[in-house]
């Protein structure tokens, strides 16, 4: 009998956070409401201070920083 599950080397698409620096004004608006604290953080390079996903593997896809977004900066990609 064969074994189960998926083959090697296979990967599920998991939902994670992008954030494009170009628009984000660094509000936090999705830090507060991120469930999991750490995934995402500020860097301050230059003077400019925008929002960066820090913990990427511990994103959990649910979209609440999306939807919090004042600037449209945020989406959801597929890893």
């Amino acid at each position: 009998m064969g074994a189960y599950g998926p083959p090697p080397g296979f990967y599920r698409n998991i939902p994670c956070v992008r954030i494009d620096p170009a628009v984000c004004t660094a509000c936090m608006r999705c830090m507060e409401v991120c469930p999991r604290k750490g995934v995402i953080g500020i860097e301050n390079v230059s003077g400019r201070r925008y929002a960066v996903v820090r913990e990427p593997g511990k994103c959990a896809g649910c979209g609440r920083c999306v939807g919090a977004c004042l600037t449209n900066a945020i989406g959801l990609v597929l890893t």
